[in-house]
């Protein structure tokens, strides 16, 4: 009986793991790489909507909408570029082998 009872603590302790063990740390490399892409998307969201929105209040065909989506996309692409060059650095640190070029 004590063999079995072994068994079920041993399973029930890996399941405990598994379900409380996140995917990914928050700190890890995936999740900031992966919301750069997002936050690059949403600048730009942020910025079409405010032009689209003051296009429509003050009747100026497609002007707003095309200097704040230029905007966002501009502001949102620096601040990639940033993230990412500040990213890659890290990278280099802890691997002193990684993007030698």
């Amino acid at each position: 009986m004590s063999g079995e009872q072994e068994n079920s603590d041993r399973n029930k302790s890996s399941l405990k793991k598994v379900l409380t063990n996140p995917l990914f740390r928050a700190d890890s490399k995936i999740a900031q790489y992966s919301g750069l892409g997002v936050t690059l998307a949403v600048t730009i969201l942020i910025f079409l909507w405010a032009g689209m929105w003051l296009d429509g209040k003050f009747g100026t065909g497609v002007l707003f909408t095309l200097i704040l989506t230029f905007i966002g996309f501009s502001a949102g692409f620096y601040s990639f570029y940033l993230n990412i060059k500040k990213l890659t650095e890290e990278d280099k640190k802890e691997n002193p082998k990684f993007n030698k070029f």
